[in-house]
This record gives structure tokens, C-alpha cells and sequence, in this order.
């Protein structure tokens, strides 16, 4: 798809968007009450309620209502902070990103994928961004539904702006909420906006993601987006826990240190359990005496995927997988897929030599790599 074709559309899903705009307030989601109101079958906002006036683009959904349905995704089964649709997102962006003028075939497969994972989250705001490019090129160039097009475009806009209404995010207390990380990277593509580099930050008992951007035309320097809803800062409003199930991939964002137990390594491949996962702010230094020096279980691996310095002296940083096993055998195999900056949901794979038990193996990218995958960890090659 022409690159000029692929942003004239984009341009018409932020039409009229200005950071810092003319606003009456901006309004920070009250979580104990959408979580009432999203689950109480007797409430106006009765979370399958709003998705139905969402789905036929209800122009009567008043913010409050348009809040309890982004924000009470976080309330349903299988929700998943984490969640980025790679293999229908994957494939959209295939598409997008070919040089060739799309097909009317390929323009049904972005609306059929994206109405896939509609159907699993009724709110991914990305699923409509897709759905959108899909139906507005083929209503312009292929005589599609261009009724389909606009009902597709005021949803996303709805979504959009439902995150705006929470801040403008050029302050802390400012900050725009999200409840998945890949909707940070969302709204500053929205804006225009290239991230230079990261931070975690907590500020007063709340969770940040702080951005330094690069040089814009609203001269913003620092973006925050408040991420309770997925470091679980606020884990009082999650009072049961189930047990984690095993699963035979990982994915993770850069500045996390993760453990993980392998479910009777085979083979082929072993499943796994995320035992846990924390955030780590700073850059680490490999070097230093007692960094991953610390006892792991047998079959369980400690990883970091964090900035890092080889050595004390060094200016180099480089974002790096240290992985720490103690797996019972003599090597471990694995399969990693990095991600680079804007397009952090696009994995690709990058390859290793195995881990020996006991041992650290590093792996090395270049600072834009952001998101990683892991995945078919195995005994042998």
C-alpha cells in the first residue's frame, strides 16, 4: 500500500486533534466504580450493554459510558494487559506495508482480522484503526461501504478520545490512562509524536510510563501515561488470584526482570509458567559483582530485558536478554523475536547458541528494540 494512501487515512481518524486543546476538564477514571458498573447486570452500564450501543456506533454514549466501556475491559474474563494481537495485527500491517496497491481481497482480510479481534475485545481501539483503513480505501477506490467506513471511524474516534478526556499527559497528574501498553504507542503515533527513550516511575502510589520525545510541533518534551490498570498497582480491586496456566510463549516490554518455570522440560518444546514479572527502571551494569549472580530453583530460568551497560566505565548502552538457568539439564534452547520503537507489536527473529545450566547468556540489540518474544523453549537445537 503507497505510503501516501496509508497516511491520508490516518489523517482522517485524528481530524480536528490537538494535544493541550480547548477542553472542559479532563476526567480521571474512577476504577471502583466502573468495575460496579460494568459487572451489575442491573446498571445502565452493564459492560455487554455498552458493547452493543458501542458495536451499531451509538452517538448517545455519554463520556462516563464511553469510560466504563475502555476501562472496564480490565474487569472481564481473559482480560490481558499485555495483549497486542500479533498474528492478526501482524498480517494487517503486512499488508499496509507492501509497496503494492492493496487488493479488494487484502482489504477484506485487514476488516475480516480486525473484526476477529473485535470480537475478543469489543474495545481494542487498534482493531477499529485497521478496520477503518480497510473499509475507507475500499469505499474510495473499490465501491465499498463508505456507511460501514464513517460508523467504523466514529468508533475509533470515541476510543481515542476516551483516553484524551483523562489528560493530556504532559504532567504526572496529567497523565493519559491507559490499561494496555501498546495504546501508549497508540495515542503518541496518533499525535506524531517519536519516543527517544522510557522510564518507569512511581510517583505518590501510582504507576507511570514517562516518554521523552523527540523534537515536535507542540514542543512537548516528556509524555506520561498512567499504567495502574497494568503494573496491578491497584491489585485491591483484583481480590482473586487464579493460579497462572502454562504456556509455550512469553512476550514482554523492555525494563522487566521475569522468572519462569518450565513444565517438565521435553524435547521439543516445554511449556511454562510467568512465575512473576517487575518492572526495572534503571540501566543495569553487567559487570557488577552481584547483579544476576543470585540462586535460581532448578527448571526455572531468571531473565532480565532491560538497558544495560557492559561495564562501569562504558557510554554504550545496549537494550539486552540476560537469561539465568538452572534447568536440570545441560542446555537450554530458545526462541526469541525482537521488536523495534513505534512498531512494537512487529517481532521479529533473532537467534542464540543455548544457555548452559548455571550460566548467563546475553543477547544484544540496539537501544530502539523495545518488545520482546519468547517462545519453544527446548533441551535441543
Amino acid at each position: 500500500m503507497r505510503k501516501k494512501l496509508f497516511l491520508s487515512v490516518i489523517a482522517l481518524l485524528v481530524m480536528g486533534v490537538a494535544l493541550g486543546q480547548e477542553a472542559p476538564g479532563y476526567v480521571v477514571p474512577n476504577y471502583e466504580q466502573i468495575k460496579k458498573d460494568c459487572l451489575n447486570k442491573h446498571s445502565d452500564r452493564y459492560y455487554p450493554t455498552l458493547v452493543k450501543r458501542f458495536a451499531e456506533a451509538d452517538t448517545s454514549l455519554q463520556l462516563e459510558d464511553l469510560q466504563t466501556l475502555y476501562y472496564g475491559q480490565a474487569f472481564q474474563q481473559g482480560f490481558s494487559p499485555y495483549a497486542h494481537y500479533h498474528e492478526q495485527f501482524g498480517t494487517i500491517r503486512a499488508i499496509i506495508n507492501s509497496d503494492d496497491e492493496p487488493t479488494p481481497g487484502e482489504l477484506d482480510t485487514i476488516v475480516s482480522l480486525a473484526n476477529a479481534v473485535i470480537a475478543q475485545n469489543p474495545a481494542e481501539p487498534m482493531a477499529y484503526y485497521y478496520k477503518f483503513i480497510g473499509e475507507n480505501i475500499a469505499s474510495q477506490y473499490f465501491d465499498g461501504d463508505s456507511g460501514a467506513a464513517q460508523r467504523t471511524q466514529l468508533q475509533f474516534q470515541m476510543l481515542f478520545y476516551t483516553i484524551a478526556s483523562t489528560g493530556n499527559g504532559l504532567t504526572p497528574q496529567l497523565a493519559m490512562h491507559v490499561v494496555n501498553t501498546s495504546h501508549e504507542y497508540m495515542m503518541m503515533n496518533m499525535y506524531g509524536f517519536r519516543m527517544k527513550s522510557q522510564a518507569l516511575m512511581n510517583i505518590d502510589g501510582h504507576s507511570y510510563d514517562m516518554f521523552v520525545i523527540d523534537t515536535n510541533e507542540y514542543g512537548v518534551d516528556t509524555l506520561y501515561f498512567n499504567i495502574d490498570r497494568i503494573v496491578g498497582a491497584w491489585s485491591s480491586l483484583f481480590p482473586d488470584k487464579e493460579e497462572p496456566s502454562p504456556v509455550t510463549s512469553v512476550d514482554l516490554e523492555l525494563g522487566v526482570k521475569f522468572v519462569l518455570q518450565l513444565e517438565k522440560p521435553k524435547r521439543k518444546n516445554s511449556n511454562f509458567i510467568l512465575v512473576s514479572k517487575q518492572r526495572i527502571a534503571d540501566t543495569l551494569i553487567a559487570n557488577r559483582d552481584s547483579l544476576f549472580r543470585e540462586p535460581v530453583p532448578e527448571n526455572q530460568i531468571v531473565g532480565y530485558f532491560c538497558p544495560m551497560r557492559l561495564h562501569e566505565d562504558s557510554d554504550h548502552v545496549f537494550n539486552c536478554l540476560v537469561f539465568i538457568s538452572n534447568s536440570g539439564k545441560d542446555w537450554l534452547y530458545y526462541d526469541a523475536f525482537i521488536a523495534y520503537g513505534d512498531h512494537v507489536m512487529e517481532f521479529r527473529p533473532t537467534s542464540n547458541s543455548g544457555i548452559p545450566r548455571n550460566a548467563m547468556m546475553n543477547e544484544m540489540w540496539p537501544t530502539d528494540v523495545q518488545g520482546l518474544r519468547i517462545s519453544n523453549i527446548r533441551t535441543k537445537k
